[in-house]
């Protein structure tokens, strides 16, 4: 499972340190429920997907001392499952198509905070990454064939607590028809310089996407690029989050985000060290990724985003339920994220090229980049002061 920077799956993890914290002054008189605390994701692009369990704990010692203990958080055992349900084409009735029983794995990932790091303990299980060659049949019974590009197929999750004295459930259907329209992926490129009236000026790039049946849409670009020093190379990047769109911000089957060429060179300042060392810097490719998630993933980040009302009771949501009546917390849904990557040059495709040149020139000799040693290496630029030597 790719974990972007921006993704939506760190905003639910984010979400669960809120949701579980204690402070000293909560009243613990009476007897403690013991709730579940449950995030899951599922993505049929990715080839390993994670479910996060942890509970809420109590008890009368120092609530900011017992977060720092990794067992406070967990319980003492659970089996998580998830089965993937299709319709017949013949009778539209879905029955079950292949179940994953989910292992147990520990990550170092989790940032120092209130909580415990850097282990955290997640449950998984591994399929291929989606793509036509390797979608299952309907009478495959492979379970590491990627997840189904089917907007009816239905995913169920059960997670049996405790020896089954806890038994959590959900389900979800998965994010489809989300793409990338606008830049195209075999022509296009990005410009943030034009030329009016005999004057340059910065200008914006729109990028589109079709919405599929996501309810929250988020974009973000990165740009890559290469240090040299004396001949050697290292790799550099930067992320920017270009926009989102949730609930009735979607209006229609496309969303589009403006790119603003100032903001961009800015960026790309920001993220350049003044390193007398560095001999040049090449720019290699932007990279667009839309992230689409589904209509539960949509409410839940709206009724957790942050207020500045002056009422005292929040409300909450989640998909999830127990057999037995009892209180639950989180969500298990479904995002899905796209990809487009156009280089910098393509020498089999000399003609293309991901900046314009004009764009391309100011990145190199601009006003506010023009100090930090850009070059271009594409071919057409083999005449300019600021071609890579």
């Amino acid at each position: 499972m790719r974990f972007l920077q921006f993704s939506l799956y760190s905003f639910i993890l984010g979400s669960l340190l809120f949701l579980t914290s204690c402070k000293e002054d909560f009243d613990f008189s009476g007897d403690h429920v013991e709730t579940p605390v449950l995030f899951g994701l599922l993505d049929r692009n990715d080839s390993l997907h994670y479910v996060k369990l942890t509970r809420t704990f109590s008890g009368s010692n120092n609530a900011l001392d017992v977060a720092l203990i990794e067992d406070s958080s967990y319980f003492a055992d659970a089996v998580i499952t998830i089965e993937e349900w299709l319709p017949n084409p013949a009778t539209n009735v879905s029955t079950k198509y292949r179940t994953w029983t989910l292992q147990e794995t520990i990550l170092n990932t989790k940032a120092p905070g209130a909580f415990y790091s850097p282990h955290q303990k997640v449950y998984f299980f591994k399929t291929e990454a989606f793509n036509n060659a390797n979608a299952p049949a309907v009478t495959e019974q492979n379970l590491t064939k990627a997840l189904k590009d089917n907007a009816n197929a239905i995913y169920k999750l059960k997670a049996s607590i405790n020896g089954g004295d806890i038994v959590v459930n959900a389900e979800t259907k998965l994010v489809n028809g989300l793409s990338i329209t606008t830049p195209s992926a075999n022509g296009g490129n990005y410009k943030f310089r034009k030329t009016v009236s005999g004057t340059e000026e910065y200008t914006s790039t729109t990028v589109t996407a079709a919405n599929g049946n996501a309810k929250v849409v988020d974009a973000r670009l990165e740009f890559s690029f290469k240090e040299y020093f004396n001949g050697d190379s290292v790799q550099k990047s930067f992320m920017w989050k270009i926009g989102e769109f949730i609930g009735d911000q979607i209006q229609g089957s496309n969303s589009s985000f403006i790119i603003n060429g100032e903001s961009f060179y800015n960026l790309v300042r920001q993220n350049c060290t003044s390193d007398a060392t560095i001999n040049k810097r090449k720019f290699t490719s932007l990279k667009l990724y839309i992230t689409g998630g589904s209509d539960e993933l949509s409410k839940y980040i709206l009724v957790n985003k942050p207020s500045s009302s002056l009422a005292q009771n929040k409300p909450s949501f989640t998909n999830l339920t127990r057999t037995d009546g009892g209180p639950v917390i989180g969500l298990f849904s479904s995002r899905l994220t796209v990809k487009q990557e156009k280089v910098s040059y393509n020498p089999a495709v000399p003609a293309y090229r991901a900046l314009d040149k004009l764009s391309t020139r100011e990145l190199c000799i601009g006003a506010i980049t023009g100090s930090f040693s850009f070059c271009s290496d594409h071919i057409t630029d083999n005449v300019e002061s600021w071609y890579c030597q």
